[in-house]
């Protein structure tokens, strides 16, 4: 079995300011230091232990065996002791990473830094040979922070937790790829509490497991906005690419793009868990997504609060098990416990070639896909969802909508999977077990193609707003009625395909 060895480089005790070293410190430090031992067949085994400049990059080498008796090296002002976990930046002190830079891990090398990793045009890779073992970054003292900008992670990721509410994850036009899960099982994992976290305009593509997560009791702070999930979950368990927690704090997962494999796959698209029945006083907002071609859509399982609007969820459809996959989306909540809901806010979502549309399972539940009889109260909502050729199962086809439990979920003003909105069509789309039910009437009224400011009729107004969306000018008309050519984006070819239709080309 490999041993591993912690580098501590602390500050003398005399000195209280703390260091912000760099690679080439790094380097200057340990490329030196070598250790000796025997291997099995009596041979002396020379390895260079910590970080080498090979071709131009540094590598962090991590020695096979510990010789006997080695204990550590001492220096006047810096601390070099050889252990069997860590390569380590110890408290307080930080790592700073230049454009251009590369850091290979050997082995199973594992960098930890009890300060802060500010990183900007930087790569992080594995050394040749050691894809599947090298784990990257682990960084989690109170006060620690990581800033990353335009860097690339290839097989290695991060683990980030200060504890607290000081110190935070900032990560930017980054990219994460084929992350290994040797040191964690998704490419960013958050470990502990930590607050004001923000991860947006980055890819994720051909990950392992999760790209972002979270630890089942860990309350964190996040936005990932922005980002694209390419095809990751490249191994065969059911996992998201996005999962979290609940959280006493809010958490924003909006304007991301999640595409699965489009093949018959295990991967999962966004997952909120609260296993464990923790704190949920936070909300997590779940908007303006797109997840496709995955096992399953935008899920809730347990206890917490979540919001889930104006997102597209098509396609998910490659596990027939509405407890592992096959939903657009789904709430789930087994739990008993007094105060312990899963409470679910469902509005203008697109739920388009799942399994089933929306599924609820368990108890505790509070579903509002649509509440309109009302429009003062407090839990008023329109509805608006939109559902289209859910295919369901043999036994249950055509299912839009599923409630497994005895508690009554609302669904009012959306759009059903059937051609004429009324109660006789729309409830044979609908499915619930005994002693339960689903209120679903008034349906919502079927919009006019092309209508983006929703006033009932096609003309050149909406053609203005869909230019003015285009050019990100406007966020609150529906992008979806925006799309006419329904090609999945809003671009010029919809101003020219709605002048066509107003001008009856």
């Amino acid at each position: 079995m490999k041993r591993l060895f912690t580098l501590c480089l602390v500050a003398c005790a005399m000195i209280a300011q703390a260091k912000v070293y760099t690679l080439a410190d790094l380097a200057s430090y340990v490329g030196t230091i070598e250790n000796v031992y025997q291997n099995s067949a009596g041979e002396d085994v020379t390895e260079t232990i910590g970080v080498a400049v090979e071709n131009g990059e540094y590598v962090i080498y991590l020695p096979t065996k510990l010789a006997d008796g080695v204990t550590g090296i001492g220096y006047d002002d810096n601390n070099i002791v050889i252990s069997t976990k860590y390569l380590t930046i110890k408290t307080g002190n930080s790592l700073k990473v230049n454009e251009g830079e590369v850091l290979r891990f050997s082995g199973a090398a594992e960098l930890e830094i009890e300060g802060s990793l500010e990183a900007t045009g930087a790569t992080f890779g594995a050394a040749v040979g050691f894809e599947e073992k090298a784990k990257g970054f682990r960084i989690y003292k109170e006060g620690s922070a990581v800033t990353l900008n335009d860097c690339l992670f290839e097989y290695v990721g991060i683990n980030y937790g200060n504890g607290s509410d000081t110190g935070s994850f900032y990560a930017e036009n980054c990219t994460f790829y084929k992350h290994n899960t040797k040191g964690g099982n998704a490419a960013i994992n958050f470990t502990s509490l930590s607050k004001g976290n923000v991860i947006k305009d980055c890819v994720f593509e051909d990950n392992a497991l999760s790209s972002i997560a979270s630890g089942a009791n860990v309350s964190i702070e996040v936005t990932i906005s922005g980002c694209v999930f390419n095809k990751s979950i490249t191994s065969t368990r059911v996992y998201p690419s996005i999962n979290v927690s609940t959280s006493a704090d809010n958490i924003i997962i909006e304007n991301n793009e999640v595409h699965g494999p489009a093949v018959n796959t295990r991967a999962g698209g966004i997952a909120v868990s609260n296993l464990l029945g923790g704190d949920n006083a936070g909300t997590v907002y779940v908007r303006k997504n797109l997840v496709e071609n995955c096992s399953y859509g935008i899920t809730l399982t347990g206890p917490g609060n979540i919001v889930m609007e104006e997102n597209i969820v098509r396609n998910n459809k490659y596990i027939a098990n509405p407890n592992q996959g096959g939903s657009g989306l789904n709430i789930t909540c087994n739990t008993t416990a007094e105060g312990k809901i899963a409470k679910a806010f469902i509005r203008g979502n697109h739920i388009e070639g799942n399994i089933w549309g929306v599924t609820i399972i368990g108890t505790n539940v509070d579903i509002n896909a649509g509440k309109v009889e009302d429009p003062n109260a407090e839990d008023y909502n329109p509805g608006q969802n939109v559902f289209v050729d859910n295919t369901g199962t043999t036994d249950y086809p055509h299912c839009d909508w599923f409630n497994n439990t005895i508690t009554p979920s609302y669904a009012q003003g959306n759009i059903w999977s059937v051609e004429v909105q009324d109660e006789e069509h729309i409830s044979q789309n609908i499915y619930m077990i005994d002693g339960s039910a689903v209120y679903y009437m008034p349906a919502g009224e079927m919009a006019t193609a092309g209508d983006v400011n929703g006033d009932g009729s096609l003309d050149v107004l909406d053609v203005t707003a869909v230019i003015n969306i285009i050019l990100g000018n406007l966020t609150e008309y529906n992008s979806e009625m925006a799309d006419v050519n329904g090609d999945g984006q809003v671009n010029v070819l919809d101003v020219t395909a709605m002048i066509n239709m107003i001008l009856g080309n």
